[in-house]
Parts: structure tokens; C-alpha cells; sequence
């Protein structure tokens, strides 16, 4: 069935509008979701306008420019951005100014997902029309959006009747298909597209993996008072679950172990209507529903397969009032309810059942230069079933209890935001956010007491400068303190049976400070674009029974990125560098020690050549890690090295 979905719209896509031969490459016919002039009674879960000092974009040029694959290959360059990649079943996760345990969420055009990460590194790149990166707790209206922040992913558009064909070959013989076609109108647009993409990885380590998606999403301003926008997301695959380095320091059972998902299948699906009831009041309703199945395989002892389940589904509805001209009210509610029927990830047959609701007030007045808002949010889980991992451990059984049909503790977050705007061009902005953070029920210590859960306050400061004829600066400064942080100790235990080794959580402080710096210019003599962006933070924890901060190791002190793109005539190269100060961690480690990790360049460069009567058709060649730096992000999991791609794109 899926094989069939994928060539209808492989077909569905070519024939849309084959006989339209007046798109060309040059004229950069793929725009990103453009960001509109703000205007709350269309978009009534917007957030705070003060959050666009923590905010950053990654636009489909971007995507191009890098050769980025995947959602996650996506964000590698993107200001403070840290991937840590590994092989295990979340092959990796993204992060930035230190956010881990818990990594940032993900939404899907403001949609947000409880359970998306694994889908982010095997989603394609080439649906996305822009990344929103909000890195400060102050979200609010996006879905359940945690006090951890948030990652947007919002669908490409053309602004005419386009189809696009692309195929790619590569190091470890890495390849990628994809066609896509979309078109905007008067009163409307739409985007559909498949993609498929395969590699056999690093040669002897368990790392060849395949898939296969369709997609399509859309928006029609049915009359003058409603709006409506849908979407949709299937894919299907396997993943090889990639060793350790055979004489890196990874655990000894993580290297001989032979483990994969074959198959697995997720879909996804949601929509939103906006309907605007009067010149004064307008309400957004939006919902979706995501199906995940990994079937896990386990070829070496002792076997562990399982099918690895879990789906979710949710309601936002969003209400905007504008009292006056200058002040506008928006309130709403927003429900979610996920299902693991028996667990997965490491949790496999700990089944999982969790609804969660939450109400949102927050309201925003604009004195001419000077916007001010303010919200409140408050948070509840309703456990239906939610259980712990339960394992042996050095011949001890150590169970986690099953928490059922009991209530969370009611969750508070409140923000506080101002932009004053100098000029048209200059922008000064403050938000404070400060928020409670759940623990999982029924997690325990070591010592077998009760986990807290997490008080955490947050403030940005800073100020943008921006002119069209000129490009972008931001300067920013944060600074985050968390009480009772649920964080990894340094005490583990070794389970018996599979030879993982486990990491005890506990309650302890956390505090960060840095500056983060952005800018971008405007396109040089019409031919080069440069940006650089900078993050340096200091990053302490307090530990377990101690009255005084240590260096918080497992987070980096320095990550910058920068680099150029440029067009001219028929030519187009980017090179594109990202630096990660050192950092450790001993999560994986056979000798439970911390060991060296960061510390490197990596550098890409892509050059393509466009060609044909209209330049329709570009070919291009591109490097990854163009210096052929060995480093890791994860203990044992280097990375490969350099590697090279072919690729060509035509449109029509």
C-alpha cells in the first residue's frame, strides 16, 4: 500500500505542471514561509514578539547552500546548534545553549509533538521552507511546548507552478530521489513530494539504513473570514543501529551487538483553520494525529525484538480578542494524549499512557515604539498508565513503580516581554520567562526517594539591527538558573543481562549565562552572502550534597558557525565551518570516565553549475567535513570523515 502512495504521487507530481517550461533556477523560484507583518488576529498563537532576540532561521537557500539531507543535517549550521551523533535508537539529538535532559522539542508548522526526535533525522530537508529555532523557555502558545525550547519546521512554497526533480550519489554509497511540486495562487498554495534515500555507512559498522516518504501540505483562504491549512507526512524504512568505533571506548557489548529496525513506519497528519468572526476577533483551531512503529531486531544474544509502538494526537484552540487598537487578548486551551503501548526506545515493555491539558492567557499592548506582553500557562498530566524501566542490576531487580489513573502535579509558567522598536531599522528587547518542569512519575534516586520537579527561570536581553539593504546583527545575552534540575549523576550500575550500563538521575542546580551573537549580510555586490553567528556561555552545576558550583562538563563553552554563499552567472559555492569547543561525557564509556569530546572544525563546501536555455537543470558536487577532522559528540561514535556527493536538480 505505502508503495503504491509513493508512485501515485511521484506520478501526481510530474504531470501537475509539466507543461509550465518557464521556471528556471536562477530565479530562485522556492520561497520559505516569508514572515508575515505581524498580526495577531491572523495568527492568534503567535508568540511573544520579544522571543525574536532567541530566535533564528534556517531557510530552504540555506538547505541548498549546505546539502543538507535530512531535518536534522538541516540545523548543523544553525547558530549555537549542537548534533550529537551516535548509533543508538535516537541516532541523534539537537541541541543548544546546553539544553540536555530534556533535548528541545519539535513542532511541525506550529504543530507541536511529544515523540517526534526519532523522525527528525530520517525526515528529508528538501520539504522544509524555513527552520524557526526558539531557544529560550518562553514559549507559550505553541502546542505543550516545554520550558526547554522549541524547534519549528515550517513547509516549502513556490510562488509559481514548479516541479522539481533531484537525484544524489555519495561516499559510502549514500544516495537520494525526490520530486516535489507545489504552487501558490490568489487565494491559496500547496506542496506534495516524495523522497527516497539509502546509504550502506561506514563499512563494518552496522550502519546501512533506507527510506521512503510522501508528503503534502497546503493552505486555501476559503472567503474573506476563514482560512484553512492542512498537512501530511508517511514514511517507512530501516535503520541499522551503527557500533561504536571497534577500538574507541565505547561499552564492549555496544560493539559487537548487531541491532536494527526493519521495518518501520510513521505517519503524520494535521491541519488548522483560522476563522476571523469580526473585524476585532478571530479564533485558530488546530489538531493531529501521529502514528511511530519501529520494529526492533536484536540478531545477537540474547534476542530482544519488539515492536516498538506509540502514537498521539491533540487539539489547540486559540481565541484573539483586540479590546482596543493597541491591545489584544488571546486565551485558549490545548489537549494531547500519547500512547506507547509497551514501551519503547530503552523502555521497552514499560507501557505509557499520558494525557495532558493545559490553558494559556496572555495578552499584548503596543504604546508606538513599545510592544509589552505578558502570559500565563498552566500544565497538568493525567497518567493513565505511565511506567519505569525495570532491569537487573548486578543480580538486585530494580523496579520503578506503575503509576495509574493518577493526576501530575499542576504545572505554572509565566512570561513577562518588551521590544521597543528605536527606529525602523534598531530593536532593544527583554522577555523573562520562569516555569515548572515535570518529572516522569515515579522516578526515584538512587536512593530510592522521589524525584522534584524542575523550577527553572530564564531571561533574554538584547538588540537587532536590520536593514534590507544591508542584512542582520543580533546581540544577545541569556542567563538561566534551574532548581532541582533532573540531571545525570556520575553513579551507574551495569544491567546483568544486556551489559548496559545505566545512569542514575538526581535533583541538582544548574546555571548558565552567555551572549549570543548573529549576523548576516545582505548580498555583497549581488553575488557573495556572508554570515557568522556566536555562542559563549559558562555552564555550572551544583552537585549532589555539595554548596558550591562546578563546571557543568557535558555542555561547551564556545560554538560558532559562519560562512559565505555565492552566485555568479551560472556558478554557485558555499563553504560553511561550525566550531565546537571541548566538552565531556561518559555516557557510553566501557570504564564509566569521562572522555574528551568536541573540540573541532568541520567545514562543508558545495559548487554547482546551472545550465539549459533557462539554467533549469544545476549540477553540483559537495564535501562534508572537507578537512577530514576525526572528533565525536558521543563517546566512541566518531565521525567518519570527509565525504563527498554528486547531485542534480532540474525544474520545470
Amino acid at each position: 500500500m505505502f508503495r503504491k502512495l509513493f508512485c501515485a504521487v511521484l506520478v501526481c507530481a510530474a504531470a501537475g505542471f509539466a507543461e509550465n517550461t518557464n521556471v528556471f533556477l536562477g530565479e530562485k523560484i522556492t520561497v520559505s514561509a516569508d514572515k508575515p507583518v505581524r498580526n495577531l488576529l491572523t495568527t492568534p498563537a503567535a508568540e511573544s514578539v520579544a522571543l525574536e532576540i532567541a530566535t533564528s532561521t534556517v531557510d530552504s537557500e540555506d538547505i541548498k547552500n549546505q546539502d543538507a539531507a535530512t531535518w536534522s543535517d538541516a540545523l548543523k549550521f544553525a547558530p549555537g546548534v549542537l548534533t550529537e551523533t551516535r548509533g543508538r535508537k535516537n541516532k541523534s539529538f539537537v541541541s543548544f545553549r546546553g539544553q540536555i535532559y530534556p533535548y528541545p522539542d519539535f513542532a511541525m508548522n506550529g504543530i507541536w509533538q511529544r515523540e517526534s526526535r526519532d523522525m527528525t533525522y530520517t525526515l528529508p530537508a528538501s520539504q522544509i521552507g524555513s527552520i524557526e529555532i526558539v531557544r529560550s523557555s518562553g514559549t507559550l502558545l505553541m502546542g505543550l511546548a516545554d520550558i526547554v525550547g522549541v524547534i519549528n519546521v515550517l513547509p516549502k512554497k513556490y510562488d509559481k507552478p514548479t516541479t522539481m526533480i533531484e537525484g544524489e550519489i555519495g561516499t559510502f554509497n549514500t544516495w537520494r530521489t525526490g520530486i516535489a511540486n507545489g504552487n501558490t495562487t490568489s487565494n491559496g498554495w500547496y506542496t506534495v513530494g516524495a523522497t527516497a534515500n539509502g546509504t550502506d555507512g561506514p563499512g563494518g559498522r552496522n550502519a546501512a539504513e533506507q527510506a521512503q516518504t510522501v508528503y503534502g501540505y497546503g493552505g486555501v483562504q476559503a472567503n474573506d473570514q476563514l482560512y484553512l491549512e492542512g498537512q501530511f507526512i508517511a514514511m517507512q524504512g530501516s535503520r541499522e543501529l551503527m557500533t561504536p568505533e571497534p577500538d574507541g571506548p565505547a561499552q564492549t557489548t555496544l560493539k559487537t551487538r548487531l541491532e536494527k529496525y526493519d521495518p518501520f513506519h510513521a505517519y503524520s497528519a494535521g491541519g488548522k483553520a483560522v476563522f476571523k468572526e469580526s473585524p476585532k476577533a478571530s479564533t485558530e483551531l488546530s489538531g493531529y494525529y501521529t502514528s511511530r512503529s519501529y520494529n526492533f531486531i536484536n540478531l545477537t544474544t540474547p534476542a530482544q525484538n519488539a515492536l516498538e509502538r506509540d502514537y498521539e494526537y491533540g487539539a489547540q484552540l486559540m481565541q484573539a480578542l483586540e479590546l482596543t487598537e493597541a491591545n489584544t487578548l488571546r486565551f485558549g486551551g490545548v489537549y494531547n494524549r500519547w500512547v506507547c503501548p509497551n514501551g519503547k526506545d530503552f523502555y521497552v515493555g514499560a507501557p505509557q499512557d499520558v494525557e495532558t491539558g493545559a490553558a494559556v492567557l496572555t495578552d499584548e499592548h503596543r504604546f508606538d515604539k513599545l510592544t509589552l506582553d505578558a502570559g500565563v500557562r498552566v500544565m497538568r498530566n493525567y497518567y493513565n498508565q505511565f511506567s519505569g524501566a525495570s532491569y537487573d542490576i548486578s543480580g538486585v531487580s530494580r523496579d520503578f513503580p506503575t503509576v495509574e489513573n493518577q493526576w501530575g502535579d499542576p504545572l505554572l509558567t509565566g512570561t513577562l516581554g518588551a521590544k521597543y522598536k528605536i527606529t525602523d531599522e534598531v530593536s532593544l528587547y527583554n522577555h523573562l520567562a520562569a516555569g515548572q518542569r515535570a518529572k516522569e512519575p515515579g522516578a526515584l534516586k538512587k536512593d530510592g526517594t522521589d524525584l522534584a520537579d524542575e523550577m527553572r527561570v530564564m531571561y533574554d536581553a538584547g538588540v537587532q539591527i536590520e536593514s534590507k539593504d544591508k542584512g542582520m546583527v543580533k546581540l544577545g545575552g541569556f542567563y538561566v538558573m534551574r532548581k532541582d534540575a533532573v540531571t545525570k549523576t556520575g553513579s551507574a550500575a551495569t544491567n546483568t543481562i544486556t551489559g548496559d550500563t545505566f545512569y542514575f538521575s538526581d535533583n541538582q542546580d544548574v546555571k548558565q549565562y552567555g551572549l549570543e551573537f548573529e549576523t548576516r549580510s545582505a548580498p555583497i555586490g549581488g553575488i557573495a552572502t556572508l554570515f557568522f553567528s556566536a555562542t559563549a556561555m559558562d555552564s555550572q552545576l551544583k552537585p549532589i550534597g555539595s554548596s558550591d558550583y562546578v563546571d557543568y562538563r557535558e555542555i561547551p563553552n564556545w560554538i560558532l558557525s559562519g560562512g559565505t554563499y555565492m552566485q555568479y552567472g551560472p556558478f554557485d559555492f558555499s563553504l560553511v565551518g561550525k566550531y565546537v569547543s571541548s566538552f565531556e561525557n561518559n555516557r557510553f564509556a566501557q570504564d564509566k570516565q569521562y572522555h574528551p569530546l568536541g573540540d573541532f572544525l568541520d567545514l562543508n563546501a558545495t559548487a554547482g553549475y546551472s545550465f539549459g536555455a533557462k539554467r533549469n537543470t544545476r549540477i553540483y558536487v559537495s564535501v562534508q567535513n572537507l578537512l577530514d577532522q576525526e572528533y565525536s559528540t558521543v563517546v566512541g561514535y566518531d565521525n567518519p570523515g570527509a565525504q563527498f556527493r554528486f547531485g542534480v536538480q532540474h525544474e520545470f
